[in-house]
């Protein structure tokens, strides 16, 4: 999972509520992960805590999410994953696909 927090009421927050579909990049230079899916908010309190404490652990900061007027959090369901290392991608890359469906 991938969690990503975001003002309701900005373009990320507007464009998410009408369509969850989202592409998400992490690279470092050297490993590069893409990935596709749907984003969902979080409003699940005991989730939210758990999370909380999962950035205080890694990132020694506690987010407030008290006030859902300015700050809400999204969890991406992926539905595709690509990943590679660099330079050389082609010989490296591998795709997952969690669709349940098998669609393509």
């Amino acid at each position: 999972m991938f969690y990503f927090e975001t003002a309701p009421d900005s373009a990320k927050g507007r464009n998410l509520r009408a369509n969850p579909s989202i592409v998400v990049h992490v690279q470092d230079g050297l490993d590069t992960v893409i990935l596709e899916g749907d984003a969902r908010r979080l409003t699940d309190d005991a989730e939210l805590r758990r999370i909380q404490r999962d950035y205080v652990r890694k990132y020694d900061y506690r987010p407030d999410w008290s006030d859902t007027e300015s700050q809400v959090v999204f969890r991406v369901i992926p539905q595709i994953a690509h990943a590679w290392r660099a330079p050389k991608m082609h010989s490296n890359l591998v795709n997952f696909d969690f669709r349940k469906d098998g669609t393509k």
